[in-house]
């Protein structure tokens, strides 16, 4: 049987609400590699991926395909 890599993240997202501000903080995340414990802060999806490209060969996007049609239960 052939052995398998596993790489694992956890994301966590949260937005402030000051009271009385007329509208909502920006969204701001963080990513834990499960088996490093390492952590990152982000504020753009991009920072995010950065992150678990360190981990992971992440294909580029016109080698990925269409993701929503790829997910998507049938």
């Amino acid at each position: 049987m052939a052995e398998a890599t596993i790489a694992s993240f956890i994301l966590r997202f949260t937005q402030e609400h000051a009271e009385g501000a007329e509208r909502p903080a920006a969204w701001r995340g963080v990513i834990r590699h499960v088996q490093t414990h390492e952590e990152a802060h982000f504020t753009q999806l991009e920072h995010a991926l950065a992150f678990i490209a360190r981990y992971v060969a992440i294909a580029p996007e016109e080698q990925r395909g269409d993701l929503a049609r790829t997910s998507s239960p049938t």
